[in-house]
């Protein structure tokens, strides 16, 4: 199921993650999401970005909260962490590294959606760049 196109209050981006409303407001200050301003107003898809982040580090890549935010954050991202420490990018963790079960999470395919469609979107710009 395709998740990108859906709009998420606090309650259904809990759902999604499969966590309580009062987990997900325990990832705000570590993962850097920021709640609506207003009562029961919707997250952004940069939000949900970030929050399918946090859940792959955390979930997946098994790291603290607290790692998270010392360690994630001032590397420059997840992939950035994951290239520094493991020597490998977000993308060949994702796809060769983890469980097949694993591989098959909604989120973990969210991700790597998002990989190969920004990777697409460099490599058509790149080419249409050397083409002019």
């Amino acid at each position: 199921m395709a998740y990108e196109n859906i709009i998420y209050t606090q309650k259904t981006l809990a759902q999604r993650y499969g966590i309580s409303i009062a987990a997900l407001q325990r990832w705000y200050p570590f993962a850097g999401i920021v709640k609506p301003k207003k009562r029961g107003g919707y997250f952004d898809s940069a939000t949900v970005e970030i929050a399918d982040i946090f859940y792959v580090a955390i979930k997946i890549r098994r790291l603290t909260f607290e790692e998270y935010l010392k360690q994630v954050i001032p590397a420059g991202g997840l992939d950035v962490y994951l290239q520094k420490v493991n020597n490998m990018s977000l993308y060949e963790f994702l796809t060769k590294f983890i469980s097949p079960q694993e591989r098959e999470n909604e989120i973990v395919q969210a991700v790597i959606r998002r990989i190969e469609r920004h990777e697409a979107y460099k490599s058509a710009s790149y080419s249409a760049t050397n083409i002019a």
